[in-house]
């Protein structure tokens, strides 16, 4: 007997599956019509093909997710999680659990059986009723056997099933098919019991693969190789042991996916290593606890940190050196219930852009971008939220500076990135020493452009720009949603508002998106509402791209990421809104006077020419 539960609001519906086909989408016709906007018309169906259950995308606007993975089509197993849109649906098939509970299977199916209520066939209208009662279905005549794996492949009993779901060496691909024979038995979301197999698959699947495992020495943080690299006399692969080889796996994955972070997180019985990759979690593998307990002890060591402690918050880097190439790791371990909790930040400058033209921005902003980056004095602001790019953008504008004729400093928190020809200050709050502290202690240091790591109170804004007043070029962030309301967080930290229009010189404002695969990519036709949104960015525009979901891309979709740019340059209309009582609507009608676009409009440009996808845009820039 299998079943879906249909999850929306608070209130699931169940709709008994007997074999026929359960389709659902907006239109009524669909055997589940669900009132959602972003649903498509025909959106997926769900199947019985050769005794197997299946989901199957009717290509869909916006995608059918099993597991959190999008799908075109894939086998569905016992408790998996079908996402479309706001509605999830839970695939029940307690047959599953029956071939493990022995010799009391029959007595179990017979409860079951007593406990289901005869109803109609035909499934719920969720747009009008979300109580209806639930659907009786008759289970498919085949065994569960059959249905799990293909008759070319049958297995011989259940000794057999588990064997086979232990060896799985499972594809990175989560777009599974009948034809799938492993995927079918171990499931779409399982990851098999070997930890490297599935990191090793994540590499192979990277376009670039200038190095392997075996190339990477360790370094501790005084920078000593604890560890040294097969080419340097170190030990191959082969002969490495279990915790060491992995380690190296887990760094090479973090590196060939270009992952920002990677997460190791301990489970009651297993510990999972997740990684960051264009801003999104992607489940990359599972570890027995004994291994990550090695793993902690390894990292440890590389830090030079206490290793016998694990009730407190430890802190730490190290280096890795592959073939000429250093990258930095920033450690942090913090104590959670089932044992410490480890993030490494990759701090890999080959994956981000160092100059201007690198951001991708239209052309007339990066004229003025350059432009401001080599005037004598004025503030250059970035704002958006953390991880939105802000320094990247800012340490850009830096490298435009000659800095062999020109002093440049800049005052950090923490300093991530070396900057050839640029004094950097780290700041260290155990030793009392702020930003406002530093900051006027480098005024007296001869600085022609000082870069600021953030504005976070009313001492260090008054005086970055009373610096940019009087002579110097500052860069800062601020935190803030838009440019105007840099504005306003400055106003509202105390700064008067002769200084906030007479030191800023431009305002940029920033988020990240990312980018579709190319590899992947599929075009969509538009929609009336995504049609009035876009506005002229879509005009002559049948269709739009939308992502799918391959190996490449780590079955996201999306591949990179790009920024969104919209620059609020200080006219003089400007500052005479500042130096008054400035609103929001006395802003923007000075701004629509001039060249401005807000994040929303740059994205719609990038749609449009099929950088990103309408729901990126929307999910990143939407209520800009």
């Amino acid at each position: 007997m299998a079943f879906l539960e249909v999850k929306v609001g608070s209130k699931p519906i169940r709709i008994e599956l007997d074999g026929s086909l359960v389709s659902f989408g907006r239109l009524a016709e669909n055997v589940v019509a669900i009132d959602d906007s972003s649903l498509s018309r025909k959106h997926c169906v769900v199947e019985c093909v050769d005794g197997v259950w299946h989901v199957r995308d009717l290509q869909s606007r916006n995608g059918t997710k099993v597991n959190g993975a999008k799908v075109s089509t894939a086998v569905l197993r016992n408790l998996d999680l079908i996402k479309i849109g706001k509605v999830e649906i839970r695939f029940v098939c307690p047959e599953e659990s029956l071939l493990k509970a022995g010799p009391k299977q029959d007595e179990f199916q017979e409860e079951q059986q007593d406990s289901l209520a005869p109803t109609n066939k035909r499934g719920p209208n969720l747009s009008t009723d979300a109580g209806l009662p639930s659907i009786p279905l008759a289970r498919p005549e085949q065994s569960l056997e059959d249905r799990v794996m293909p008759k070319k492949a049958a297995l011989p009993g259940l000794d057999g099933l588990a064997a086979l779901g232990n060896a799985a060496n499972l594809s990175a691909d989560v777009t599974n098919t009948i034809d799938v024979d492993l995927n079918s038995v171990v499931g779409a979301g399982s990851l098999g019991n070997d930890p490297e197999s599935r990191l090793r698959k994540i590499c192979n699947e990277a376009s670039e693969k200038p190095f392997e495992a075996a190339d990477i020495s360790l370094v501790d943080m005084r920078g000593q190789i604890v560890h040294q690299a097969a080419e340097m006399g170190g030990e191959d692969d082969d002969d490495a042991s279990e915790s060491i080889r992995v380690f190296r796996l887990v760094l090479l994955t973090a590196l060939r996916s270009r992952a920002s972070d990677v997460h190791v997180e301990p489970r009651m019985d297993r510990a999972t290593i997740r990684l960051r990759v264009d801003g999104m979690m992607v489940l990359a593998s599972e570890l027995p606890l004994d291994l990550l307990r090695r793993l902690l002890g390894m990292v440890k060591i590389l830090c030079q940190i206490d290793t016998s402690q694990k009730s407190q918050v430890q802190d730490g880097h190290f280096s890795t050196i592959t073939k000429g190439r250093r990258v930095d790791f920033r450690v942090s371990l913090t104590p959670a219930v089932h044992g410490q909790k480890l993030v490494l930040r990759v701090l890999d400058t080959s994956n981000s852009p160092t100059r201007l033209h690198e951001l991708g921005v239209l052309p007339w902003m990066y004229e003025k971008l350059r432009t401001m980056a080599n005037r004598d004095s004025g503030m250059v602001l970035a704002c958006g939220p953390t991880g939105s790019g802000k320094t990247t953008t800012l340490y850009s504008c830096l490298r435009e500076i000659d800095v062999e004729t020109r002093n440049a400093i800049t005052i950090e928190d923490p300093v991530e990135y070396y900057l050839e020809g640029c004094t950097q200050i780290p700041i260290d709050h155990k030793q009392g020493n702020t930003f406002a502290n530093i900051l006027r202690s480098v005024l007296r240091q001869d600085p022609d452009v000082i870069f600021v790591g953030e504005i976070r109170d009313i001492e260090t804004a008054q005086v970055a720009m009373q610096a940019a007043m009087t002579g110097h070029l500052v860069y800062s962030t601020v935190h803030s949603r838009d440019s105007m309301g840099a504005i306003f967080r400055l106003l509202d930290l105390g700064v008067e508002s002769y200084l906030v229009a007479n030191a800023i010189n431009l305002i940029v404002a920033q988020r990240l998106c990312r980018a579709l695969c190319m590899n992947c990519r599929r075009a969509v036709r538009l929609t009336s509402q995504q049609l009035l949104k876009m506005g002229r960015a879509a005009d002559g525009m049948p269709s739009i791209f939308s992502p799918v979901g391959c190996g490449k891309c780590l079955g996201t979709g999306y591949r990179g990421r790009r920024a969104l740019l919209e620059l609020l340059e200080f006219s003089d209309g400007v500052r005479d809104v500042v130096l008054k009582r400035p609103t929001i609507s006395d802003l923007r009608n000075v701004l629509e006077q001039g060249h401005y676009i807000t994040l929303q409009k740059f994205g719609f440009q990038l749609v449009a020419q099929g950088v990103t996808s309408f729901e990126e845009v929307e999910r990143v820039a939407g209520g800009d």
